[in-house]
């Protein structure tokens, strides 16, 4: 448990797992799905596609979350802060 200010929060991080399924097909023309476990169990599922991204959360399956490549470049830069990949590579 760690304090921040007035509030504690547990900084124990729930364990995410990515798998991607990748059919060997031209990309351009087929989805490419990655599903999101947490702790081991189902979290959702991200599909990349030509046209943009989607979230379908495992808790609402019928809802699907889409987001074109130009949404994206103008949402993401206002969600987190500029910094370095996880390769220590510069974001461009």
């Amino acid at each position: 448990m760690h304090r921040c200010g007035k509030l504690a929060y547990n900084s124990a991080m729930p364990e995410h797992t990515v798998k991607l399924k990748a059919p060997s097909l031209d990309v351009s023309t087929v989805d490419v799905v990655f599903r999101v476990k947490r702790d081991g169990k189902a979290f959702g599922r991200l599909k990349v596609s030509k046209g943009g991204v989607e979230w379908m959360q495992k808790s609402d399956s019928k809802k699907a979350f889409h987001l074109n490549w130009e949404t994206v470049d103008k949402k993401f830069p206002t969600l987190v802060a500029p910094g370095t990949t996880r390769s220590r590579k510069k974001r461009t």
